[in-house]
């Protein structure tokens, strides 16, 4: 598992490369990579909160999905249609 503290080292080497690039499109790299960060950090919270609070699985039951049922549809009658398919105009 790689800690807080790695992340916060690594997010500080690229600041420093941010503030020493000679160009704006090396700068964006370096606040992108730094945003990645950020949310990986934020996700690890994140799921831990989740996991913890979840104490008990959740298991669906059998009962819970049932069969899909068969609804009997009538065929549209159309003057200006001329076959049963959809893209039959």
């Amino acid at each position: 598992m790689i800690t807080q503290q790695a992340i916060l080292t690594q997010m500080e080497k690229l600041t420093a490369e941010a503030r020493q690039a000679s160009s704006e499109q090396q700068a964006r790299e370096c606040f992108a990579a730094i945003k990645a960060l950020c949310e990986v950090v934020l996700a690890d919270q994140t799921t831990k909160k989740q996991q913890s609070t979840s104490s008990t699985p959740i298991t669906p039951s059998v009962n819970a999905f049932t069969q899909p049922v068969a609804i009997p549809s009538q065929k549209l009658q159309e003057d200006d249609a001329n076959g049963d398919s959809l893209f039959d105009f």
